[in-house]
């Protein structure tokens, strides 16, 4: 004996499978509540379809049912598997989208735009300061009114640079984090809670503010910048030239290089909310400091105002998300703390290679 399957469940699988013709017997109603039936079971779908095209089979004067031959189209750029489509429910957290190898690209089915897009907008100070680069997210959505309330959010990003070639500029900025490393300290072995503090007299002594690329930000906000090196870590470490976010991920860079944890953190200066601002975080003994390699590069000198300073420090002069980052409550490695040691045992690791002039600067300003 032959079960009947409804038409919702015929089309239902269908879907599923992705395949290109389906035959629906014994329709009732229109077609259009048998689609709105089959994508309420699984919201997903809806990011597969993409069009029908349906012929009747007439089977009489008077029909109470009806049969139909569908031809299924379907989205080209679909997900092949289901369980990569996310469905933007009250359970649904954006964070989901922060994985260690890039920004998540993703097709998001949802039933409030605005809402997701706000989502987003709420974690992207995180995306860009985890990932070097990225400069922007779009969304193309489309909708079947007539099937579903839903709306499908296919969400991508634009970096600075097409992805390959910012991959290669990037193992060249890890090779010359390497080689500054060595020109900085020689032979000598220097404790971690130093290596902050040299690193910054380095990007201090050696790069200009590339107030070009400033200038471009402020007069073209909406665009991708004409020039990527000062926004990445390869303008100061290479160029020797760079803007704070270039400068926050050429300090991270070197923090990586030595072996000590850092994260860059997007945000403001009080002083100027109008322009995005990066600077880093470093761990050292268990406690976060923040960093600002930005602050003071245009003045003479190396600016220790900004090294290794905690929150309430900071919060000064500087607005970021504080529930995105790690709380930063370290007070004993500011510069009174390595000076003193420097100059107890700086004469040691100058003996073994280390430069005087990143040890020791002609000009510290407060």
């Amino acid at each position: 004996m032959a079960f009947f399957v409804s038409p919702e469940e015929t089309l239902y699988t269908a879907l599923r499978n992705r395949q290109p013709f389906v035959r629906l017997e014994r329709c009732i109603g229109s077609l259009e509540t048998i689609f709105k039936n089959a994508f309420k079971r699984d919201r997903r779908l809806l990011a597969v379809f993409s069009s029908y095209e349906a012929n009747y089979m007439k089977k009489g004067l008077v029909q109470l049912s009806y049969d139909y031959d569908i031809t299924l189209q379907y989205q080209e750029n679909a997900p092949n598997n289901l369980e990569d489509i996310m469905v933007d429910d009250a359970s649904w957290d954006a964070k989901c989208l922060l994985e260690k190898s890039g920004p998540k690209e993703c097709a998001i089915v949802t039933d409030d735009p605005p809402a997701l897009q706000k989502k987003i907008s709420s974690i992207f100070d995180r995306m860009l300061s985890q990932y070097e680069g990225l400069c922007e997210w779009r969304i193309h959505s489309f909708s079947f009114e007539k099937m579903s309330t839903d709306t499908v959010c296919f969400l991508t990003y634009e970096y600075v640079l097409p992805p390959t070639h910012l991959r290669q500029l990037q193992s060249k900025t890890k090779f010359a984090a390497k080689t500054i490393w060595n020109n900085i300290l020689g032979h000598a072995k220097v404790p971690q809670f130093v290596k902050p503090f040299l690193a910054l007299s380095y990007l201090s002594q050696e790069c200009v503010y590339d107030q070009r690329a400033y200038d471009e930000v402020g007069d073209r906000p909406n665009e991708i910048p004409s020039d990527a090196a000062p926004h990445l870590a390869y303008g100061p470490l290479v160029e020797k030239r760079g803007i704070c976010g270039g400068l926050a991920w050429a300090f991270k860079r070197l923090m990586d290089e030595a072996n000590i944890e850092c994260i860059c953190v997007s945000g403001y200066l009080k002083k100027d909310l109008h322009m995005g601002h990066m600077w880093d975080l470093v761990k050292l003994d268990g406690q976060y400091y923040h960093v600002d390699p930005t602050w003071g590069i245009q003045d003479p000198g190396v600016f220790i105002g900004g090294l290794m300073q905690p929150d309430s420090f900071m919060r000064n002069t500087h607005i970021w998300e504080e529930d995105h980052y790690p709380r930063a409550r370290g007070m004993r490695f500011q510069y009174d703390f390595v000076e003193d040691y420097l100059v107890q045992n700086g004469g040691d690791f100058l003996d073994d290679g280390a430069v005087e002039s990143y040890m020791f600067p002609d000009d510290i300003a407060e």
